[in-house]
This record gives C-alpha cells, sequence and structure tokens, in this order.
C-alpha cells in the first residue's frame, strides 16, 4: 500500500531485513534465508555486502514525516541528476546488510558497494555502478520523479541522460531500457549484476498509484 504519513504522537518502526516502512514495503532487494546477494562478476570482494551483520531487530525504518515537516537533506560531493525530470540527489555509499538493500534516508541516493564507485570519467570505471533509492508514490523524495504519478511506467526513456557528478568530473550515462522486476526476481536477474565497466543501474520501488501495494521493482539500464 501508498506509505502513509505518521501522526506527532506516532513513532513507526519498520520491518527488518525487508526495507519497510510504515504503510508498505518500498526496496527489498533481500533474499532468502542462506542465500547471498549476487555480486557482479569482479567485485573486489564479492561476499562482503552479504556477510554484514544483520540489522537489529529494534532498528527503525524512515518514514514520511508529518504534513508540512521537511525531512532533512545529506551533505555530499557525489549527486545524480536527471535535469529532464527535475531530479537531484546526494548519493552515498551503502553496504548492504544481510542480502538486503536497505537506503536509510528518503532524501539520498545510495550507491551499492562493493560495486562500482562514482568516478569523475568514464574511462576510471572498472564495474557497474548501482544507485538506490527509496520511492513513495508522492513524488516528492528519492527516486520518486523516476515514475509516472498514475503508476503507468517510467517516465525515463532510452536516449535520456542521467548525470553523476563528483569533485573529480561528472560522467553523463545515456539510458537504454527500463525494466520492471518482481521483488523475489530481482536478486537473481543475472543481467542486472553483471560487471560491466560504464554501466550505470538504478534502483527502485515500483509504485503502481491509487495506493496499491508495490510489488515490484523498478530498474534502470544505462551506458556511459
Amino acid at each position: 500500500m501508498r506509505l502513509t504519513r505518521p501522526s506527532r504522537r506516532t513513532a513507526a518502526a519498520g520491518a527488518v531485513l525487508a526495507l519497510g516502512f510504515a504503510g508498505g514495503t518500498v526496496l527489498a532487494v533481500g533474499l532468502a534465508d542462506g542465500e547471498q546477494l549476487a555480486a557482479a562478476t569482479g567485485s573486489p570482494d564479492p561476499v562482503a555486502a552479504a556477510t554484514a551483520a544483520p540489522p537489529s531487530v529494534e532498528e527503525a525504518q524512515p518514514t514520511l514525516p508529518p504534513e508540512g515537516v521537511a525531512l532533512p537533506t545529506p551533505s555530499s560531493d557525489v549527486h545524480v541528476t536527471v535535469d529532464a525530470l527535475g531530479m537531484d540527489l546526494p548519493v552515498l555509499p551503502l553496504t548492504p546488510r544481510n542480502g538486503t538493500i536497505n537506503p536509510p534516508t528518503l532524501t539520498a541516493a545510495y550507491w551499492i558497494q562493493p560495486y562500482g564507485d562514482p568516478v569523475g570519467a568514464a574511462e576510471q570505471a572498472d564495474n557497474t555502478l548501482y544507485l538506490a533509492a527509496h520511492s513513495t508514490g508522492t513524488g516528492e523524495y528519492g527516486f520518486d520523479p523516476l515514475m509516472e504519478s498514475d503508476g503507468g511506467g517510467s517516465t525515463l526513456e532510452a536516449g535520456d541522460v542521467i548525470e553523476v557528478s563528483t569533485l573529480q568530473g561528472t560522467v553523463d550515462y545515456t539510458v537504454e531500457r527500463t525494466q520492471r522486476y518482481a521483488k523475489g526476481e530481482l536478486p537473481r536477474a543475472t543481467e542486472v549484476w553483471e560487471s560491466s565497466p560504464g554501466r550505470l543501474v538504478l534502483i527502485t520501488c515500483f509504485q503502481r498509484g491509487g495506493g496499491r501495494a508495490s510489488t515490484e521493482n523498478l530498474v534502470v539500464f544505462a551506458e556511459s
């Protein structure tokens, strides 16, 4: 279901190991018990992301703020921008915990370690760069701009440009395609996790509109 705003007196705790919010699961890229997150071939540490300590049962998940309350935006020298959509997000590093990608805030994107890092020039890339962010269906946070508000599909098309900027420079990535994956399917989608230096992959929850539960992840494939 769609994310809901808690009352000023309500503290919401999300589900552990399944990127949850009050009101619905958002970006679940989790695995079955005992499995590990698929690592892109050539990763310097293929299993590091899956062997970190699991989160505490009491660990709170981010929630939508009460009406009229603005969420803070983290500071970063790395940004992902889509000018055509008016999207500009800071980008921070994130190591999956127990095989689950769980961005800690709604107002930033996160590059997934130990895969590719943001670089200042395309020729410096040594692996696929994965950026993950929440989406809420409100149009206000994370990768919300990547989806049509009515749940009809992605706002990105082949040929659109995504910029990833660092202090060393900016790399332009041209969108090749978008694809939706069932949440249980994504971890085993080998075409998503293969190593391809110079490739950018964006991952978020696909919001279907109308308050319906999100059952898929939206993946955007782009090349520098």
